[in-house]
């Protein structure tokens, strides 16, 4: 098969690498996952990549040669920057843009010389003192303008450690995004009737939460806590394994009043259940445990975020759960405060190749960021456009 002819999607997840790949219908040629015990663990994590390659090759009977990669981190964060340019004379406005961006990526990157921008997205343009959401069509000149841009950015290190595995397997890194960021652009399209929503993506080792108005993405925030905290505080006070101890959590439903075998689905579910029995712990110390750890990522998640000075009691804020970590809310109703204005929880019970599908339609929809490959050459600002719609309304 030729390389032009598909498209590969790597996820690095916070327990399992997915790789995908698809034709350009978005039909899936091949799909696989590995589990991984350590994220940070480098051999593990080459190991696992290139067995997932070399299953994919033989699948499509052709070599991988490029890739868009997903990922992730507890260390991943964001930089605000506003830039304001007053000009002597008319100038063509999307030149004074695209160099306004490239000015601003220089300026972070010369600051934080250790962080690697994987995103730079405008949040908002002021041309003449009116203020714009999306890139304005109708202006051609002007006189000032005010670009205010959001960057994520990741640790370089964990950047370069992912282009090293990649680059031992002969492949080329195409596009690099947030995964969380990919997957809340993918799920936005459901709620288009909610002014406010946010997407509280919780891996085994970090949540992210990503918060959108009126469909347009709005800031991000990320904690180093997850999934896996919740398993370790089972297991230290009920003083289980961690291996039952993360069972016993995705068994836990929080209408139950004792411990019973009603609800498992398989004997091994049933053998920790009687290992809880045996130790003579009620079910009212799991809920504490486990209710008390899903509030502190929430408290946290939230914290400092200005946007919630934003929302009112008539426009409250929808909040969507996703990811690995949050499957626990799928069968329970947790009473979270009222203080965050929420309009609802849901959650949304995602699958692994429809993470690599989010990825496929993102970068199908979504230009390469990478800025520097444009700066011997302002006029190409035709993605800027496109990246700057993709984050608003039509």
């Amino acid at each position: 098969m030729k390389k032009d002819n598909y498209s590969t999607i790597i996820d690095f997840g916070s327990s399992e690498i997915r790789l995908g790949v698809f034709d350009h219908n978005l039909s899936k040629l091949f799909f696989q996952l590995k589990d991984i015990s350590e994220k940070n663990n480098y051999e593990e994590y080459s190991k696992s990549i290139n067995f997932l390659i070399r299953e994919a090759e033989k699948k499509i009977s052709s070599h991988l040669e490029n890739a868009t990669v997903m990922y992730d981190t507890p260390k991943m964060f964001t930089i605000d920057i506003s830039i304001k340019k007053k000009l002597d004379k008319k100038i063509i406005f999307k030149d004074v843009c695209a160099s306004i961006i490239l000015e601003a990526n220089q300026l972070i990157e010369d600051t934080y010389t250790d962080k690697k921008i994987i995103h730079s997205i405008v949040k908002k343009y002021t041309i003449n003192d009116k203020e714009y959401s999306n890139l304005p069509e109708e202006i051609t000149e002007f006189d000032s303008i005010i670009l205010e841009i959001i960057f994520i950015c990741l640790p370089k290190n964990q950047y370069k450690d992912v282009c090293e595995t990649l680059k031992k397997n002969n492949i080329k890194i195409l596009n690099f995004f947030s995964s969380s960021l990919v997957k809340s652009f993918k799920y936005i399209e459901f709620f288009k009737k909610d002014k406010f929503v946010a997407f509280l993506d919780i891996g085994l080792d970090k949540t992210t939460i990503i918060f959108y108005i009126n469909q347009k993405f709005d800031c991000l925030n990320c904690i180093p806590i997850g999934g896996n905290h919740i398993s370790k505080d089972i297991s230290q006070i009920m003083k289980l394994s961690l291996e039952d101890s993360e069972k016993l959590k995705k068994t836990f439903n929080k209408s139950e009043t004792d411990f019973s075998y009603s609800n498992t689905d398989s004997s091994n579910n049933i053998d920790i259940i009687k290992k809880i029995i045996g130790k003579n712990i009620s079910i009212d110390l799991l809920k504490k445990v486990i209710l008390t750890r899903v509030e502190e990522i929430i408290e946290l998640s939230f914290k400092n975020m200005t946007i919630l000075k934003n929302i009112n009691e008539q426009q409250k804020l929808n909040l969507i759960l996703i990811g690995n970590g949050s499957k626990i809310f799928n069968k329970n109703s947790f009473q979270i405060t009222d203080k965050y204005k929420f309009k609802e929880i849901n959650f949304y019970g995602e699958n692994s190749i429809e993470i690599c599908e989010a990825g496929l339609i993102f970068e199908k929809n979504f230009v390469d960021l990478h800025l520097q490959k444009n700066k011997n050459n302002l006029k190409k600002i035709g993605f800027f456009h496109r990246f700057f719609n993709i984050f608003g309304n039509d």
